[in-house]
């Protein structure tokens, strides 16, 4: 990709700073590398003994700074923000589509673009913040309780069994100081659960009413700016963050092993190593994001069998990308079943793996139905998605 950066300009902020902290002329002197600036940190003020020591380094990739001495890192427009250092619009229009473009994973355990991960929020206080702040619109949030209204709709209407990433709690709108409504609300934690650190939330009601149902996300910069009024996260430092609080469960896959991808997180929830997006409209953002970040990286697509979600697996398969392919296990369950007509019968309306583990009445047919054998990158395999696929709203099959 071509340099979006005006690394001049970049470099002279950062020179600014440089001649605002340090004294000695070799303090102020930065070295230029392809990948980095590297300078003497004006944080922690670098050496006290060796004047030449440079263990600062403002990384041009994913333009954050961090010092080797201190280990203090932030992004370059906080850096320059902390240091009274004013950036043009102009230019930092230019970062934050820069940052945009290239947020991207690394296949390196060590060596994500977001590096450290060092401004994620605490699951704890994130709880205790909501729970104790009067009106906030976000309360008694806890986890998921046995026999609550959350649990039966989990346990026993999706068949979900592993509620780690999942609390609930009463979502509220309040206008003029004035309660306006309140919901049950089951809240998705998109969390690194062995730091227990949270990246965003989504939050779903249960009414039974459609048309008193909402979906909300709740990405990372309005979480950690709501509970830090007075030191809000800079925008561009917060773009990355953002961008990865909408693929559920993404902080805790394993790179080296094949990612699959889901339309939305309950499914995702069926399938080990796999990723939730926020419906076939975020397919864009995960080309982007993952698929151009590391040639590497094994990614599949395990998306819906309807129309919206045939047409993206199509042209998926199409750019050399593995599918799961709905209709070839149909094929392979209707072969397996004496009575042809109820095994059709019973895989009609069934669209997305939530409907196949609800169909089977078993969380764990991952394994059972081996669905890694219907994962295909073969081209002659379109036939199995130029077939008929499921209209729900309508309940009739239809040529897609």
């Amino acid at each position: 990709m071509e340099q979006e950066l005006d690394l001049k300009y970049i470099k002279s902020k950062l020179q600014n700073i440089l001649d605002k902290t340090h004294r000695e002329s070799q303090k102020k002197v930065i070295k230029d590398f392809p990948e980095r600036f590297n300078c003497a940190c004006p944080i922690c003020g670098d050496s006290e003994k060796v004047a030449s020591k440079k263990r600062g380094n403002l990384y041009i990739d994913n333009m954050r700074f961090k010092c080797f001495n201190c280990g203090e890192t932030m992004g370059f427009t906080q850096l320059c923000d902390n240091f009274n250092e004013q950036i043009d619009m102009e230019q930092r229009i230019k970062i934050y589509k820069y940052i945009d473009t290239n947020t991207k994973f690394k296949n390196n355990n060590s060596d994500y673009i977001l590096q450290e991960l060092d401004c994620l929020i605490d699951l704890d206080k994130f709880v205790d913040f909501f729970n104790n702040k009067q009106n906030s619109w976000l309360y008694d949030i806890k986890p998921v309780e046995k026999n609550s209204h959350v649990y039966h709709y989990l346990k026993y209407e999706r068949l979900i069994e592993d509620f780690s990433q999942i609390y609930q709690g009463i979502y509220r709108v309040i206008r003029d100081g004035k309660k306006v409504f309140e919901t049950r609300v089951m809240i998705n934690l998109n969390m690194l659960l062995s730091d227990n650190k949270l990246l965003g939330i989504q939050l779903r009601n249960l009414e039974r009413d459609k048309s008193k149902r909402f979906f909300k996300i709740v990405d990372f910069e309005e979480l950690y700016n709501y509970m830090n009024p007075n030191n809000q996260v800079d925008e561009i430092t917060a773009l990355p963050y953002n961008k990865m609080s909408h693929f559920y469960n993404i902080l805790n896959i394993d790179f080296d092993e094949p990612i699959t991808i889901f339309e939305g997180f309950i499914d995702s929830t069926f399938y080990p190593n796999s990723i939730g997006l926020i419906g076939t409209n975020s397919m864009d953002d995960a080309m982007s994001f993952l698929l151009n970040s590391d040639e590497s990286l094994d990614i599949r697509f395990f998306l819906d069998n309807d129309t919206t979600g045939i047409s993206k697996a199509t042209k998926l398969l199409k750019r050399g990308f593995p599918v799961f392919l709905w209709n070839k296990l149909y094929d392979k369950l209707v072969e397996k079943n004496k009575n042809k007509n109820e095994a059709k019968r019973k895989l009609t309306g069934i669209i997305d793996l939530n409907d196949l583990v609800k169909s089977a009445n078993n969380p764990h047919v991952y394994d059972s139905l081996k669905l890694e054998k219907f994962f295909s990158i073969d081209e002659f395999d379109l036939m199995y998605l130029d077939r008929v696929v499921f209209d729900k709203e309508n309940k009739v099959w239809i040529k897609k």
